[in-house]
């Protein structure tokens, strides 16, 4: 009788262990995947931001006239601010709202808010009659108009 108790008690205890060992690795498991996510579209609104900026930079530094396009892909809803000279790309993780940030030689003040996840051209572009940024459908135009040099 002593065995057969003991085989069940080492069953039981071996059944706890087992459900323990499911529960635990189900919620270490799940943070992880949540962490690599926040990584991906932390990676992707970086890479944008710079491309952007790199755009735009391209454009000012080439003179009246000159165009850029860029293309990107961003699997999380977005916002765009350019305040002076920053270009701020906002989106929601896990932990809140992060900001990828990348500097302009120039700059000026607009935002496009609530952008929705995809692949989208910039297109940086200097016409010479207007500055401001325009969304059109997953086309970004953003037509810069520096101050004449005196």
């Amino acid at each position: 009788m002593r065995g057969q108790s003991a085989v069940e008690y080492l069953l039981l205890f071996s059944a706890v262990l087992v459900i323990f060992a499911v529960v635990t690795l189900g919620q270490m498991i799940n943070p992880m995947q949540e962490a690599g996510r926040d990584t991906l579209y932390l990676s992707q609104a970086r890479s944008a931001a710079d491309a952007i900026a790199g755009a735009v930079n391209s454009v000012y530094a080439n003179g009246p006239g000159a165009t850029k396009s860029v293309g990107f892909s961003i699997d999380q809803s977005w916002s765009l601010q350019l305040t002076e000279n920053k270009l701020t790309i906002s989106l929601e993780i896990s932990s809140g709202t992060e900001n990828a940030e990348s500097n302009l030689r120039y700059g000026f003040n607009d935002n496009l808010q609530n952008l929705s996840t995809g692949t989208y051209t910039v297109i940086a572009e200097w016409p010479g009659d207007q500055e401001n940024t325009v969304r059109d459908g997953y086309k970004i135009y953003i037509r810069i108009k520096p101050p004449k040099e005196i």
